[in-house]
């Protein structure tokens, strides 16, 4: 009976010190591990929130570029680090692709961290060579049918989100076409430009000026929905029900850090999300901005690994 009092006590003030700790928060320096090299959009999406949440938050956040391993060796700094909320991954949605297109990781992508926030989502936009005489995303599927093997694709490389999501467009249509990886999204789209691939589910931002030059030919987006920044565009969805393939940028912490803390930081970040100056910074990278509650970015890691493993073993995508 003494050792159950003892242990009852023992707990209780060891939440009461959680408690007076959360309080606290955040008392010191706070880090934003980018899990991919400066200047890309995962690094611009973080300049865009560190500033706000500094401010907000009066204490100086840093963000610290941890590139290497597809965003792997970035993403398992924040998953070893303590779970006090002063150590956040700003992931994307390479993250839960790496549970199907990797034979092992060093951390479980959905049981090691804690969500806080889903910032924003990116469509991508189907895009042609100009010289193929395709206009739709009919005529695509129907071209390919009529040329099996001979049309080819290009993404930002080997077991990356425009790839995946490519070979998701490939199995929904039940089409055939061969894949050249390239060494990041803008090599890529210049790629098709040039005709050494001929077609591409491109980030939107990076396509819209090709397209609008006549260097490229857009013949869909990739959400459900209409995008704002090419509205005139259908969706993929209308042509083959269900499809979609978005990227997508939040932050995560490590599993264990306290609810006062993630309740704390998902406000901020939520906050920031809503201005009118963020949202129109969002939009000049191609995004939208969603904010909500740290289910809202549970839920979509939860139901998004299954499906991206399904694909990446369907399409027989492995990475060493």
């Amino acid at each position: 009976m003494r050792v159950l009092v003892r242990l009852g006590v023992l707990l209780a003030v060891l939440a009461i010190w959680g408690s007076a700790d959360a309080d606290m928060y955040p008392d010191r320096p706070i880090r934003i591990i980018v899990p991919f090299p400066p200047g890309g959009p995962a690094s611009t999406v973080a300049d865009v929130v560190g500033p706000e949440l500094s401010e907000r938050l009066e204490q100086k956040v840093m963000i610290e570029n941890r590139g290497g391993a597809d965003g792997i060796v970035g993403s398992e700094v924040v998953a070893m680090s303590p779970p006090d909320g002063y150590t956040l991954l700003l992931a994307t949605s390479a993250h839960v692709l790496h549970p199907g297109t990797y034979r092992s990781l060093p951390f479980d992508t959905e049981k090691a961290f804690a969500p806080i926030s889903l910032l924003l989502t990116s469509q991508y936009m189907l895009v042609v060579n100009a010289s193929l005489p395709i206009d739709s995303v009919e005529e695509l599927i129907a071209y390919a049918r009529s040329h099996p093997g001979k049309l080819t694709y290009a993404s930002g490389g080997l077991g990356g989100p425009t790839h995946l999501a490519f070979e998701q467009f490939k199995l929904t249509a039940g089409i055939s076409m061969i894949h050249i990886p390239y060494d990041g999204g803008g090599s890529a789209l210049l790629g098709v430009v040039r005709g050494e691939a001929q077609v591409m589910l491109a980030p939107i931002l990076a396509a819209i000026p090709m397209v609008r030059d006549g260097r490229l030919r857009a013949l869909a987006v990739s959400g459900r929905q209409p995008d704002p920044a090419a509205p005139d565009l259908p969706t993929i969805a209308e042509t083959l029900p269900g499809f979609s393939a978005v990227s997508w940028f939040g932050v995560l912490a490590p599993a264990g850090t306290p609810a006062a803390v993630i309740t704390r930081l998902n406000t901020e970040f939520d906050r920031i999300v809503r201005t009118p100056e963020t949202q129109k910074r969002f939009a000049a990278i191609g995004g939208e901005a969603v904010g909500g509650p740290p289910a809202t970015l549970a839920t979509l890691i939860h139901q998004e690994i299954p499906r991206w493993i399904r694909v990446a073993k369907e399409a027989d995508i492995h990475i060493e």
